[in-house]
């Protein structure tokens, strides 16, 4: 019989989303602006929540890169990235215990690990941090919804390339679908699922 560690159960883990790019792309240093402008919303997140023991976990794009290690990947950003990359990667690189996964397309569920992940770990509520509100953050939101999850978008740490893409992702989240939109402090404030 092969020994297993058991999850911990009702959990909340902070999920962040595409928080390290090169930003090259259309729009890219547009959302290299706004994400630096809320980095610090997320380094107290990803702070407060190691103090706590709560999982913080990395979804990240890949960009193609198939044979590189999640290390591999961040170094490319900031090899290759705006300066914008080499900030973020200096405010919010991953520590030893966090979770670094690597995706290709818009959800961090997508084709990863992310959902026996979770599972492992008992989540029941996930904080979604990270770019672009109006895309990949959607994307994982709406499927963290589904799966059943207590999701919260933490507004002050989630980014668009416009304030309008962003106010329009917020609205569709909250109205469409009842996600929680909180501060991030506020968030860290309250009480677990």
């Amino acid at each position: 019989m092969i020994a297993t560690r058991s999850p911990v159960q009702a959990r909340r883990v902070l999920l962040l989303v595409d928080v390290f790019s090169d930003f090259r792309f259309e729009d890219g240093p547009a959302l290299a602006d706004a994400l630096v402008r809320v980095a610090p919303a997320m380094a107290s997140l990803i702070t407060t929540c190691r103090k706590r023991g709560e999982p913080v976990v990395y979804c990240n794009d890949n960009f193609q890169r198939w044979r590189d290690s999640w290390r591999g990947v961040l170094a490319y950003t900031g090899r290759e990235g705006l300066p914008a990359s080499l900030h973020l990667l200096e405010v919010l690189y991953p520590a030893n215990d966090d979770v670094v996964l690597l995706k290709s397309r818009h959800s961090a569920f997508y084709h990863t690990q992310l959902v026996p992940l979770l599972e492992h770990l008992g989540a029941k509520e996930l904080c979604i941090a990270g770019a672009a509100t109006d895309a990949c953050v959607m994307c994982t939101a709406i499927d963290a919804h589904v799966r059943g999850y207590r999701v919260t978008i933490a507004r002050d740490a989630v980014a668009s390339a416009t304030k309008e893409r962003q106010a329009r992702a917020l609205l569709q989240m909250a109205d469409s679908l009842g996600l929680r939109l909180e501060r991030a402090d506020t968030w860290l404030s309250a009480e677990t699922a």
